[in-house]
Parts: structure tokens; sequence; C-alpha cells
């Protein structure tokens, strides 16, 4: 197993690189071979002085490839800022990965790169400003399944010339094969995945990154300004945390955790514009800050393989609730009614309800017949979720952050509005804001079937719904002690918190609310998918407005949209921030349009906390 270190990593990330500043363009270097360049550009991660800037090169033979960087004031490359020449190898995957440095700050920049007589894509890049900034223009996306549909949302935000920088908050590639989540899609639209299986090695990963980069709309996208990107859980396995994952099988021949996660994160760091991390230190380098004059700091969680503990599963932790059974008379015992004297002949049994009315079941003979793991059509057992969310639930060690995590994110809050930067934006993977599942307990049992089948176990937990449980305990809501922290943190900083967040392929819009409802700490902007399927795609046939469910049921969330791909632009100004959400008709053609679907306002407070989010028109 290649481990992710600095071995074999080009010498430019650690200026090695021969570089040079000069007026002249810069000339390709001498390469015999047949190469080209099939996956685009990027740049990423920009600071006052440097940028990140890569491209991939593919050559026919092997060998070592040398390659030319330029980093210029024009689209041609002409007036050459900066440039260098590298040699890149099978052992980075021909990737290319350059660390500008020496720039100025609040540059526009273009880029490319060059080898024998073939040249890249060029791209464009900025630095980040230094002192008083009026505006900052962020396209927000996520969860990019290339099975599910054509890259459209991609495309869409490409064209939109005013974004200053890209935030990708997780799932830019997906780890299932042919036969998994979106393989029935795929056939369809000839969009089979690569390699058709499960990807589990260093070179699986590779091939699928691979694949995602010659999407031509992808590539636009990262061409036209510089991404800050961070993993969630399909970078590696679905639903993964510290240990594991939902995903991960060793039993099927999936092999070990840490080696396929440290698999993962080295094609990860390969094929993305992101710097790497130090020699040992795989993790730490996804956590980085960056500060946009006085207006913004973005501060970068990772949620997923840091800290993460496993996620809690109403099947396996959420026990029954008991009913009291008077045994005086073992021939005829009665229900003890809940506050009564307890007898001293007393027997404590699972609660045995009616599903149609959630009623208990006082039939002692009925009751005893029933087998608590299998029980029949209308009988289900009623779930204590009191006694769940005040014990495993509110248990103040599970962590999603971690406490090194911790110290750093509170640390970056404080320097933050200490140096008197307005607005403190949060990159995200999972839902923040408390959400709870609206009633879906009384969904046709032709979809509860149809949805059993996506997702063996999701007929339960439409049952749990009518007693208003969480709806996602792999988000936020798994990890109450945890947002509770977080939460003082803000209010401690005096921090104009936004959260934006990626994962839940839905479009949110929450108020962020401490514990007892009285506090407002935040707003949360959780951005839709570009391609995978939301809420709406599974219920879309119900007859029930999904999104109006979810906001009746929450008073945490304002507006919620389950049933459009596409993207948000998030704007930042002095006095406020707007939150612009765009779908794209379609993912199943290339012709497609793009509308706005919904706009937020939030607006800062001297104090902690924001105001309330105000909906711009519609």
């Amino acid at each position: 197993m290649t481990r992710l270190t600095r071995r074999g990593t080009l010498a430019a990330l650690a200026g090695g690189a021969s570089a040079t500043a000069c007026g002249a363009p810069a000339r390709a270097p001498r390469y015999d071979g047949v190469v080209s360049f099939k996956h685009g550009v990027a740049s990423g991660d920009p600071g006052l002085d440097r940028v990140v800037i890569w491209t991939r090169v593919t050559p026919e033979g092997g060998g070592d490839v040398p390659v030319r960087w330029v980093v210029a004031h024009d689209r041609g490359l002409k007036n050459v800022v900066q440039t260098g020449e590298i040699t890149t190898t099978a052992a980075r995957d021909y990737t290319v990965k350059i660390d500008v440095q020496g720039l100025s700050p609040n540059q526009r920049l273009f880029y490319g790169f060059l080898c024998g007589d073939k040249r890249s894509p060029v791209g464009r890049t900025r630095t980040l400003p230094r002192g008083g900034v009026n505006e900052l223009k962020l396209g927000v996306v996520s969860c990019s399944n290339h099975p599910f549909g054509f890259f459209n949302a991609y495309e869409a935000l490409s064209k939109m010339d005013d974004i200053d920088v890209v935030l990708h908050l997780g799932d830019y590639i997906y780890e299932y094969g042919l036969n998994g989540y979106g393989g029935d899609v795929a056939l369809t639209l000839g969009r089979m995945p690569r390699p058709e299986v499960e990807i589990v090695t260093l070179g699986d990963y590779r091939l699928r990154h691979a694949q995602y980069k010659e999407e031509p709309e992808l590539q636009a996208a990262h061409a036209m300004a510089p991404w800050i990107v961070v993993w969630d859980d399909h970078e590696v396995a679905n639903d993964s945390w510290q240990g594991g994952a939902e995903d991960h099988n060793p039993e099927n021949n999936e092999g070990n955790w840490d080696d396929r996660k440290q698999a993962a994160l080295q094609a990860y760091y390969e094929w993305l514009p992101i710097r790497d991390p130090e020699a040992g230190k795989p993790f730490e380098a996804i956590n980085r800050s960056f500060q946009f004059g006085d207006l913004a700091t973005i501060i970068m969680l990772e949620t997923r393989l840091l800290a993460r503990m496993q996620q809690l599963d109403y099947a396996k932790d959420l026990g029954p609730a008991t009913m009291a059974w008077d045994m005086t008379d073992p021939t005829a015992p009665k229900p003890v009614p809940p506050g009564a004297p307890r007898p001293a002949a007393v027997r404590d049994v699972p609660m045995a309800i009616e599903t149609a009315t959630g009623r208990p079941i006082g039939d002692w003979a009925r009751v005893r017949t029933i087998d608590p793991r299998n029980p029949p059509s209308g009988v289900m057992f009623m779930p204590d979720i009191e006694g769940f969310k005040r014990g495993k639930l509110a248990d103040p060690q599970r962590a999603l952050l971690g406490a090194a995590q911790e110290e750093w994110l509170k640390a970056q809050l404080a320097a933050s509005r200490g140096a008197g930067t307005v607005w403190q934006v949060l990159g995200n993977q999972t839902v923040m804001a408390r959400v709870t599942a609206p009633d879906f307990s009384a969904l046709p049992a032709p979809l509860v079937a149809k949805l059993e089948a996506l997702q063996p176990g999701i007929g339960r937990f439409l049952q749990l719904t009518r007693f208003k449980v969480p709806m996602n305990l792999d988000a936020w809501d798994g990890y109450p002690a945890q947002r509770n922290r977080l939460y003082g943190m803000l209010t401690a900083a005096d921090a104009n918190a936004i959260v934006v967040t990626g994962d839940s392929h839905d479009a949110w819009a929450n108020e962020l609310t401490s514990e007892d409802g009285k506090t407002r700490v935040g707003v949360e902007f959780g951005a839709t998918s570009v391609t995978s399927p939301g809420t709406g795609d599974y219920v879309k046939d119900i007859g029930v407005d999904v999104g109006a469910a979810f906001v009746a049921a929450n008073t945490d969330v304002k507006w919620h949209d389950p049933s459009h791909r596409g993207f948000t632009v998030l704007t930042l100004r002095k006095g406020e921030a707007v939150a612009d959400f765009y779908a794209v008709s379609t993912i199943i053609s290339k012709d497609y349009t793009t509308s706005k679907v919904a706009s937020f306002r939030v607006k800062p407070e001297k104090a902690a906390g924001v105001s309330a989010l105000e909906k711009i028109g519609g």
C-alpha cells in the first residue's frame, strides 16, 4: 500500500522547481513523446501571495514527462508573472501541482501548462485581497454523482463571470460501481462509472477522479476561478467515520479501512487543487482558513475522517419504551396507568402499539404473543425516544470535530472577529440545523415498498417519523453536544456566522438557534446537489409538498427545496449577505436552462448572531 507522503510528489510543492519571473512568453520543454492535456486545469487555496495551480498530463508512453507552468497577466500567457519547469511521473499519476508563491495580493491572473507541442487550456485565478473589501461572490457546490446525470450545474456556474471563488463542500466523486447507487441511471444515460466496480484501491480512485475530470462542464467550472475544497464521505466510502464506513465491508474483499482511506486521500490530493499535507499529516491539511480583507474569513471544517465517532442507528440504538403490567394475578395481568403506584408484582415489557392509531395494546393475551423481532402487520413497538435523546444521543463524548479541531476553530473565530472581520463563513459537510423529520408514517404502502427496495430499513424509519425524531443521525443532529459547543464558540466570539453546507442533495435556508431556541447564533445555506437525487426525487408521487412539510415541522428551517439540482451563489457585503439558489432544468440532457429559484438576505449584528433570514421576492 502506497502511503500518503511527500515522497514522489513534485518538487515544485516545496519550491524546488525552476521558477522565474519575466515578461517574455514561456517556451515549452522539449519532449519527444506524445502527450495530451485532457483533464483541464484548476487552481485553488488562494493566499495573499500564492495560489495552487493544477493539471494532469497524459503521455502515450511511460517515463518522466517535463512540463512548463506559466502564470501571466493575460489569457494569452504572454505577459508572464512567473514560470517554471517540473517533471511529473507515474508516481504522482502524472498530475502536476504547483504552489506558486511570491505573488501580489488581489491579483487577477491566468495560468497554463506546456509540454512538447501541446498546450493546456488556460485557467483564471486570483490571490486574496488585503484591507478593505466591499464585495465577495462565492459559488457553492456539492454532490456530483457522474452516473446520475450531466454536470449542467457546473457549466451554468462557469458562465457567471463575477464569481471570485468556488467552494466545493464534498462528494466530488462517488465510490459506487455499476451495480450500486445510480447504476440503473448510468445504463440509461450511457454514463457508466470507471472502473465499473466499487473503487477500493489507489488505482481505482485515480481512475474515478480521471473520469470526472474529463467532463468539459467540470473543467469549465475549475478554469473560471480558484476552488476551495473539502471532502465528505463519498471521496472514500458512504457514511464514513474515523474508524470505518457504512459502505466499507472487509468481509467482501474491500481490505483494511485505513489502507482504503489512505488510498482515497492520496488520489484526492493528487487530483484536487489543494495544498499537499506535511509528511505524516494527511488530515491536518484539510483544516485551513482564507482571509478576504476586512469582509470575510472562510473557515473549512472537516467532519468525516479526522475525529467523527460512528453514527448512531435507530435500528440498533433506539430501544423500545416499556409498559408496566400488574402481575398480582398472573392469569389476568393488567396495564399500570402512567404515574400510578407500581404494585409489588410488576413486570416491564416493551410497549406494543397499533400503528394506525399509536395507542398501546392493553390486551395481555395479545401482547405476550408478539415477537419483538418480527411484529405482525399493523403493530410496532413504541420507541423510547426521550430515553434515546437524553442518553446515547446527548452523550457529550460524541465527537464530530474532535478536541484539536475545536481549539483550532475557536482560535480562528477569535482572530477573525478580533481583526474586525464582518463575516465568519464555515465550510461544512452535513446539515447543521436541527431538523425533525416530518410525519411520513402514512405514506402509501406501494411507495414505502419502492423506497424500501432502494434503502432497506427505510420503512421502519418512516414509522418512527410520527414521534418527532431527528431526520438524519449522520448530520449534526446525531452529535448535538458537539453542535452546542460550536454554537457556544460562535456566541463567545461575537461571530456573524454563515454556515454553507453540502451532503443532503436538497437546498436549505436555516436559522441556527441555541438549544433553548432563544438565541440565533447564525444562519445556514445548504447547497443542493449537482446531480445526486434529492428527497423530492424519491417522494415526488405522494402528492405532498415535502419542502413545506420540513418548514412546518421545524422552527429553524425557513425554506427547503428537495427537488432541484443546481448550485448556490453567496454574495457577501459589509451590510448584508445574499444567498441566491440556482437550478438547472434537467440533468438527463445537455439541453437545459438555468433559473433562480429563491434568494435570502441576512444582515450582521453588532453583538453575537445575525439578523433573521429575509426572503427576497417570491
